[in-house]
């Protein structure tokens, strides 16, 4: 992907966003990922004003970008906030244009860096990505520390009973300041009202003070409304492949229509398998993430910014996660290897009935040659046999022409006619003209088929 942006300038300050960035690379998308109409926007945004006490601002919805625009120029930067946007859905843009996208990010001074995580959306995950999103962070100069990450999740689609789960990706960023000013939430959602959009919402409500003190609560919500949904994903490819496998077990292929269907069940292994292969990654970045929040943790703790209890229990959080997406990557590992094997039990299965016909056909076609050879035989021995009567009958038929006289009633005995001489003249030209013209007729036989022969050796030398 293009490079969105240098990290600092000479003087070590970041780079204020422009257009050009997002400009830069929208060639390479299929569809934009900000709207262009303002008035289609869908922002939600709570303020938590300030640590003492719970003085909170919102919630607000803003359905129109510049709207928020003017909210985050206007007021002053509260001790936390949260701003959560949401799509149509997974193959529409994120509802906020990139004029507001890139206030907000200049306005907090966010890395450009974090644009190479709002591209990925506007159009649904791609394979190609699924590598891409792990957790980065960043410590300011202030102190606070900025992360961010995708997060690939799994969604029942009911709806749609041939396709019954969908991938989904929400993106999170994170200021998080140990002093208690200018904490910052972003999140990015595929759809309104999601699961994440939902218990965010709830999480607020349920705070006396509107955001709880733990810097962790948040990435909590992520990764616990999500991280369930891949086990009954790879457990519904796990049916599909053991139908596949139960289909191939048993399969008849001698006969015709199972040997069409054979061809088919061929397809739907591979199909599998290619569903298969991009969980794997993005259960590694999952799993990833989980690693460095655990990391993250630590570093916290060790410099005092939460309690050992806080620590402790975030702690078990991760070293659950981490061992369910472990055991989600055994799993899907398990099923590559069963969609391997049936792969190649059908091409073995295919591939013996190939041979099997193979010697179906060489056996017919040695039965015909046999039956050929007798007829060739027969030929023979009918051939014979009228070489043996041609001579007598040559004689017979010559010396039953007009032309000889065997005796008469004066008893003159066998005579020649004078006229004997025609046939000689008719039959000896006619004979010449008969074996000459097989002569030349075959000789443009041989010429036509040699030239053939080396065009054919001359187009397969180019």
């Amino acid at each position: 992907m293009h490079t969105i942006a240098p990290l600092q300038n000479n003087s070590g300050r970041l780079n204020p966003l422009k257009p050009e960035h997002y400009g830069a690379i929208q060639s390479h998308l299929r569809y934009p990922t900000f709207v262009s109409c303002p008035e289609k926007s869908n922002i939600y945004l709570f303020d938590f004003i300030s640590s003492s006490g719970p003085k909170t601002d919102g919630p607000h919805l803003f359905t129109n970008s510049d709207d928020f625009e003017t909210h985050i120029a206007t007021t002053a930067k509260p001790h936390t906030r949260i701003v959560s946007i949401c799509s149509q859905n997974s193959m529409r843009p994120l509802g906020v244009t990139e004029q507001a996208m890139r206030k907000l990010i200049n306005t907090y001074g966010i890395d450009a860096t974090f644009l190479d995580l709002a591209v990925s959306f506007g159009d649904k995950p791609q394979s190609a990505d699924a590598g891409h999103g792990a957790m980065t962070v960043r410590q300011k100069e202030d102190g606070s520390y900025d992360m961010q990450y995708l997060f690939a999740y799994a969604e029942h689609n009911a709806a749609q009973g041939n396709v019954p789960w969908t991938i989904r990706q929400t993106c999170v960023f994170h200021r998080y300041n140990p002093a208690g000013s200018g904490n910052l939430w972003i999140f990015f959602h595929a759809r309104p009202r999601s699961k994440m959009q939902q218990q965010i919402e709830t999480e607020i409500i349920s705070q006396h003070a509107g955001v709880s003190k733990s810097w962790y609560s948040m990435h909590l919500l992520v990764i616990s409304a999500y991280i369930g949904n891949w086990r009954w994903c790879i457990r519904s490819l796990g049916e599909e492949i053991e139908k596949t496998v139960d289909i191939a077990l048993t399969l008849d292929l001698s006969k015709a229509d199972h040997d069409k269907d054979g061809l088919i069940r061929l397809l739907t292994p591979q199909y599998l398998g290619d569903k298969l292969l991009p969980l794997s990654s993005r259960l590694k970045i999952a799993l990833e993430t989980v690693r460095k929040l655990d990391e993250i943790n630590t570093v916290f703790q060790s410099k005092g910014f939460l309690t050992d209890d806080d620590s402790q229990r975030f702690a078990n959080e991760m070293a659950y996660y981490k061992t369910t997406i472990e055991g989600y990557l055994k799993s899907v590992e398990v099923l590559e290897g069963k969609v391997k094997g049936i792969s190649d039990l059908l091409a073995v299965a295919l591939n013996l009935k190939g041979q099997t016909v193979a010697n179906e056909i060489n056996d017919k076609m040695l039965q015909l040659t046999s039956e050929a050879f007798e007829d060739n035989a027969t030929v023979r021995v009918v051939t014979l046999v009228t070489l043996i009567y041609l001579p007598a009958s040559f004689v017979s038929t010559l010396l039953g022409m007009n032309l000889f006289e065997f005796g008469d009633s004066n008893g003159q005995g066998f005579t020649i006619s004078k006229q004997f001489w025609i046939f000689v003249v008719a039959a000896v030209p006619l004979t010449m003209l008969t074996l000459g013209s097989w002569y030349i007729i075959t000789k443009r036989q041989v010429k036509l088929r040699q030239k053939r022969k080396e065009e054919r050796a001359g187009s397969v030398m180019c």
